[in-house]
């Protein structure tokens, strides 16, 4: 196979084009598919007619696809202006162009449709998605081809300018599409495909939950706040004109299934909502995140060493235009991976496409994505690239030690909030859990054991006498005590199933999920005996403890279940002579 990329802006300049392109391809053993992939900077209808029929007369099978897009990529160079018109010429292997309008079929429907085309293909390798439209119900599509066969790549953009809420444009053949996609299906059985990526944003501040959305794309309430107050109160960024720009570098940072994502915002709403051009789910853990410019060279270093290793005779790249906003000059070090390897072209857009291992297409921002495609054997022809280490400039010195503050201090901030965090749950003395997450964990895990039709109890203790203990023997013997009782309740519990917790002075509340009655009383009757074994007090005193045993009922609340451990333990103590485990069954 063979790419030809090129820049143009005249007439004369794509004749000369498709000429080269007309020489190169007789020197080719075959011509199996010819692809011709189009990115301009502005929508021009008469430009885009004038290409297409251009190319159609030289070369009537191709497929011609494109874009308008915010920037244009072509070997390792950066344009902000102009057309890049790439063709690629594959020879053994076959491209097919497809187009949907979202106003005449729905996401879910062509979704379904490039499956069956997929499936009906056992030689499809790749597929390239690229998309037009503010807020475009992408997900539908993704989640119907995220069922082929997870060894096809995927990859594209969203190819929307983002401003003010208005549309791109894609097009494919006679079609152009606002509101809807175009779909590129590489398909060969000597077609091989490396698809890479690179992130290079780190997280920022305190963990945030969204706890309120409006539909799959805006993001109305975090930890029941107005999302918009997160960048008004952290970065000082406004509800105005230029909030698209100051933003676009400052997206949330979460994880979903097991793969790490970000989303910048498009605009926010009068309520405080914020729009983004890709979904958030209710419950997902967010933080803002920022663009460490060093991290983001080095890791296209790596990338540039994974795409010399594969040897590629093309190579596709699509970038986040947020990436090109941070790294202003220093775009051109990171673009330059694909030099000396490969012919190259691509776009910048406002929302990446990629496919995690699992084979679940996602959409995703601030990344950038090569895709290395070749013919047949690897050739050898890139054994001696020489790898060169990208470096800042010079201007950047002062961002540099900025990063590593913000490092430095986002880190430590973590760790306090992890020891405020259990401070607020845990029992100084005991290490238990204290009284108010005991109670929380009661209230979650009846309602759980409600709903899933599951077992619980619970078991209430104290220590008997134990006001003699500390009159006796002393405070600080009291609190040893409570010490070791406590190492016997966690001995006796299951870690993050059951609750131990300290419900106040000598008092202890256990929650046993999935645990019925029988099985709770034989775990209490062992802990009475253990603490009643303590080699504790001088000479023959004992510690002994007092305990009820509880099932909850289909109708109880945690107030109600509760009370009736507390019955239980005050029979224990009281009617039957301390040093007991008393079990109250249901009625």
């Amino acid at each position: 196979m063979k790419q030809i990329p090129f820049a143009i802006q005249t007439r004369k300049e794509l004749d000369a084009c498709i000429e080269q392109v007309q020489q190169e391809a007789r020197k080719m053993k075959n011509v199996a598919s010819v692809l011709v992939s189009v990115f301009v900077d502005k929508a021009d209808n008469h430009i885009l007619e004038v290409l297409k029929q251009t190319i159609q007369a030289s070369f009537p099978e191709a497929q011609v696809v494109g874009s308008v897009s915010t920037g244009e990529i072509i070997d390792g160079d950066l344009m902000d202006h102009g057309i890049v018109l790439t063709f690629t010429l594959f020879e053994c292997s076959q491209v097919r162009a497809l187009s949907y309008d979202f106003h005449e079929i729905s996401s879910e429907d062509a979704g379904r449709e490039v499956l069956a085309i997929l499936n009906a293909d056992r030689n499809a390798t790749a597929v390239e998605v690229i998309a037009a439209g503010f807020h475009l119900d992408i997900n539908p599509f993704f989640r119907q081809a995220s069922k082929s066969q997870s060894e096809i790549v995927f990859f594209g953009g969203l190819a929307d300018d983002g401003s003010l809420g208005q549309n791109g444009l894609v097009f494919a053949h006679n079609d152009s599409i606002r509101y809807g996609l175009i779909v590129v299906i590489f398909s060969g059985s000597r077609l091989h495909v490396q698809a890479s990526s690179s992130f290079g944003w780190k997280p920022l501040g305190r963990t945030m939950t969204i706890t309120k959305m409006d539909g799959e794309f805006c993001l109305q309430e975090l930890d029941h706040c107005p999302a918009m107050e997160v960048f008004d109160r952290y970065l000082g960024i406004k509800n105005t004109d230029r909030f698209l720009i100051d933003a676009l570098t400052f997206p949330f940072y979460f994880e979903r299934n097991d793969s790490v994502l970000a989303r910048h915002p498009r605009r926010c709403r009068e309520d405080g909502g914020m729009m983004f051009g890709a979904d958030f789910r209710e419950g997902e853990k967010v933080r803002l995140a920022y663009g460490d410019p060093g991290t983001i060279l080095e890791n296209a270093l790596a990338l540039q060493e994974r795409l010399a290793s594969f040897k590629p005779e093309a190579i596709f790249m699509v970038s986040c235009v947020a990436r090109w906003m941070l790294l202003g000059s220093d775009t051109e070090q990171e673009l330059s991976v694909s030099r000396n390897l490969a012919p190259s072209s691509g776009f910048y857009a406002y929302g990446e496409f990629m496919r995690n291992k699992s084979g679940e297409i996602m959409v995703s921002n601030m990344t950038l994505m090569t895709v290395g495609m070749r013919e047949g054997l690897m050739s050898g022809q890139h054994e001696n690239v020489i790898m060169k280490r990208p470096k800042l400039k010079q201007n950047r010195s002062i961002m540099d030690h900025l990063v590593r503050f913000i490092e430095t201090t986002t880190k430590e901030l973590e760790l306090s909030n992890q020891k405020l965090a259990k401070l607020a749950k845990i029992d100084r003395l005991t290490d238990l859990y204290n009284r108010g997450e005991t109670e929380a964990g009661l209230r979650r895990m009846l309602d759980r054991a409600r709903r899933e039709q599951r077992p619980l109890s619970v078991m209430m203790m104290d220590v008997d006498d134990f006001k003699g203990v500390n009159d006796q023997h002393g405070h600080a013997m009291g609190d040893e005590t409570l010490r070791r009782i406590a190492a016997i309740l966690r001995r006796n519990t299951r870690k993050d199933i059951d609750i131990p917790g300290r419900w106040g002075g000598d008092e202890f509340l256990v929650v046993f999920s999935d645990t019925d009655m029988e099985t709770a009383q034989i775990i209490a009757e062992r802990i009475r005996r253990l603490v009643a074994e303590l080699p504790l007090l001088d000479g023959d005193g004992l510690v002994t403890t007092s305990i009820g045993v509880v099932a909850a009922k289909p109708e109880d609340t945690a107030d109600s279940l509760f009370r009736r451990a507390d019955e239980a333990l005050y029979d224990a103590k009281l009617s039957q002579g301390k040093n007991q485990v008393v079990a109250h069954e249901m009625a």
